[in-house]
C-alpha cells in the first residue's frame, strides 16, 4: 500500500512541475527565509542563524531522463561548507539537510551531460563519508561553478601561483597544445583552480570493442587525467554521450595510493583516498598504454603504486 501511495503522489507531483516560464529556473535569494517552504524548517533556519552563508540557490522540482522526479533543493555555501537541502514529496515533512567541509573533502564530481547535470562532493563526516548528491538542469551551472569553486579552493593544501593566474610546467606545455579543443578549452575553464599550476597530463582517445561481425560498441571515453599543484583532476566524456562530460577533482594529499588491475587491453585503476580513519576510491577504465603513462608521471611525484594480478 505505501508503494501504491507514493507511486500516487509522484504522479500527481509531477504534473505540477513548472514547464515554462521563469518558474523553470533556479533563483538566487539573499536569505533563508526566501526559499519555499518545503525547504524550510526550524533546523534549517537556526542553521542558517550559526553561519555565514555566501551564495543561496533555490532549484525548483524537475523531471530528469524523461520520467525521475527531484524535488525542490536549494544549495547554500558558506566561506568553506556546501550545505543540500532537498524537500520531502510529503506536505509538512522537513527536508533532508546535508552538509559537507571542502577542507574534509575526499572527491567532487560535476556531470554536465546535454541538459542533465549531477553534482556529487564526498567528504569526511563524523563516522563515515558524507556523500552530497544533487541533481539539476545544466543551464544552473553558471550559478553553481562559482561557490563550488570556492569550495575546492578552501581544500587545497598549498598556494601555487598567484590568486587569479594558472600555469603551466614546461614539460606538458606542448603535451596541453597537442590537445582536443575541447578538452583544453575544459582545462582553460574548469581543470585548473585560481593558484594551480598544471604538472602532469595523459590524454587517452576513446576505445572501442568489436560487437558481433559488423559492430563496434564503446568500451573507455575520451579521458584526460591531469596532476595540479593541489588535486588530481579526470575529465571524462560520457561513455555514450560525447555532448558533454564529467569532471572530477580530487586533493593529493588524500590519495595514498593507487592501485592498477590490467586486463589484455583495458586496465583497472583505482585511485585509493583516506581522511582520518575514513576511506574512499575512485575507479576509472583506461586503455594499458594510458595507465602506464600515468603510472611513471605519479611515481615521478613521490606517489604509491601498487599493480594487482591480471583480471581473468
Amino acid at each position: 500500500m505505501k508503494d501504491q501511495d507514493t507511486e500516487t503522489r509522484l504522479a500527481q507531483l509531477k504534473r505540477e512541475v513548472p514547464t515554462r516560464g521563469i518558474e523553470r529556473h533556479p533563483l538566487i535569494v539573499k536569505t533563508v527565509a526566501e526559499l519555499p517552504a518545503e525547504l524550510q524548517s526550524p533546523a534549517v533556519t537556526a542553521l542558517a542563524a550559526q553561519e555565514t552563508l555566501q551564495t543561496i540557490i533555490a532549484f525548483p522540482a524537475q523531471i530528469h531522463h524523461g520520467w525521475t522526479y527531484v524535488p525542490k533543493q536549494a544549495l547554500l555555501f558558506t566561506p568553506t561548507d556546501a550545505i543540500h537541502l532537498l524537500a520531502s514529496i510529503w506536505p509538512e515533512e522537513e527536508p533532508q539537510i546535508t552538509r559537507v567541509d571542502g577542507r574534509d573533502l575526499l572527491y567532487l564530481k560535476a556531470s554536465l551531460l546535454l541538459l542533465y547535470g549531477c553534482l556529487e562532493i564526498v567528504a569526511q563526516g563524523a563516522t563515515a563519508p558524507t556523500r552530497l548528491t544533487m541533481e539539476f538542469n545544466t543551464v544552473a551551472w553558471d550559478q553553481i561553478s562559482p561557490p563550488v569553486r570556492r569550495l575546492l579552493r578552501a581544500g587545497q593544501a598549498t598556494p601555487g601561483v598567484p590568486e587569479g593566474a594558472v600555469a603551466y610546467a614546461p614539460a606538458v606545455r606542448q603535451a596541453f597544445e597537442a590537445l582536443p579543443l575541447k578538452f583544453s578549452n575544459g582545462v582553460k575553464i574548469y581543470g585548473l583552480l585560481p593558484g594551480e599550476t598544471l604538472e602532469e597530463l595523459v590524454f587517452q582517445p576513446g576505445t572501442w570493442k568489436r560487437w558481433a561481425l559488423f559492430f563496434r560498441r564503446p568500451v573507455t571515453p575520451k579521458t584526460l587525467l591531469m596532476l595540479t599543484t593541489n588535486y588530481v583532476v579526470a575529465f571524462e566524456e560520457a561513455l555514450w554521450i560525447a555532448q558533454g562530460w564529467m569532471f572530477t577533482y580530487i586533493p593529493r594529499h588524500n590519495i595514498t595510493g593507487m592501485q592498477s588491475r590490467p586486463g589484455e587491453i583495458w586496465t583497472e585503476l583505482s585511485i585509493q583516498l583516506q581522511r582520518g580513519d575514513q576511506t574512499a576510491e575512485y575507479p576509472l577504465l583506461l586503455k594499458n598504454e594510458a595507465v602506464e603513462a600515468w603510472r611513471e608521471r605519479w611515481l615521478s611525484h613521490g606517489g604509491q603504486w601498487q599493480a594487482l594480478p591480471e583480471t581473468a
